[in-house]
């Protein structure tokens, strides 16, 4: 068998619960599934979450929203995947 050096999965499906469900959840519906696993540049997998987190928002058209990251080791891969050197006061500026 091949070993698979990454792998991504994005999906949307009917899903079904085999429990019977609570009050307001239903036992079909669909959901909408992304897996990212496997060797990747550091901080990247991390990166592309928020990518298609911003796109989806985008496409669906509800106005302006806002995005909040509170991570350092999220918010320097991302300026380092920019080509930008992190900075100690800009950093702290995003992360204030």
């Amino acid at each position: 068998m091949k070993k698979l050096p990454s792998f991504k999965r994005y999906q949307i499906a009917k899903v079904y619960r085999r429990d019977n469900p609570s009050k307001g959840r239903y036992r079909e519906f669909y959901q909408c599934d992304f897996d990212i696993a496997g060797q990747f540049e550091k901080m990247m997998p991390d990166f592309e979450v928020i990518k298609i987190l911003t796109e989806l928002l985008d496409e669906l058209d509800i106005g302006d929203y806002e995005v909040k990251i509170n991570h350092r080791k999220l918010l320097d891969g991302m300026l380092a995947i920019c080509h930008k050197r992190s900075s100690e006061p800009f950093v702290h500026a995003l992360t204030s």
